[in-house]
């Protein structure tokens, strides 16, 4: 290929490239740190406006400079919003929990095992398999009560809209 055309062909094609990637998107940060969460037109989101007392929870369909918009073009004016609440960890969380639930077992499955046919001590369960238990249940159970974080805007927190 002719280095003219190669070098028109980037030219023409890198801007038109930056525009494909700019979106619209609620940001949602606490100026001064490193903390933002972004919410892209299709994502879930769960917010509280000031003069209600539980969160909604609903996949934004559109932005506009001063408002986003919910499940069937609900508008919610970005000054009506107290908080908003961060729900994409509690999978993960719930996930680990589980996962330390099943490890319970297998502990006293495995001392079970070793003292039955290797070392033939008793009790047939180790002393040290029931801290152990025990600290992987309350791992669990904390798990399983986690439900994500919740954002106050009073507390420093801002709540904006990015057009590029």
């Amino acid at each position: 290929m002719n280095p003219k055309r190669f070098v028109l062909l980037i030219l023409v094609c890198f801007p038109m490239a930056l525009m494909a990637q700019l979106e619209a998107f609620l940001l949602l940060e606490k100026p001064g740190t490193g903390n933002r969460i972004r919410y892209y037109v299709g994502d879930e989101i769960e917010f509280k406006r000031w003069d209600e007392k539980e969160f909604y929870k609903g996949q934004i369909v559109q932005l506009s400079d001063s408002s986003f918009f919910v499940d069937n073009m609900l508008e919610v004016k970005l000054n009506e919003v107290e908080a908003l609440a961060d729900r994409s960890k509690v999978k993960a969380v719930h996930g680990f929990a589980k996962a330390s639930f099943i490890a319970i077992p297998t502990f006293f499955l495995f001392s079970a095992a070793n003292n039955t046919f290797n070392t033939g001590d008793t009790p047939v369960v180790d002393e040290e398999v029931y801290p152990l238990a025990g600290i992987f249940a309350g791992i669990g159970a904390l798990g399983l009560l986690y439900n994500g974080r919740k954002y106050r805007l009073k507390n420093k927190w801002r709540v904006i809209i990015v057009n590029h």
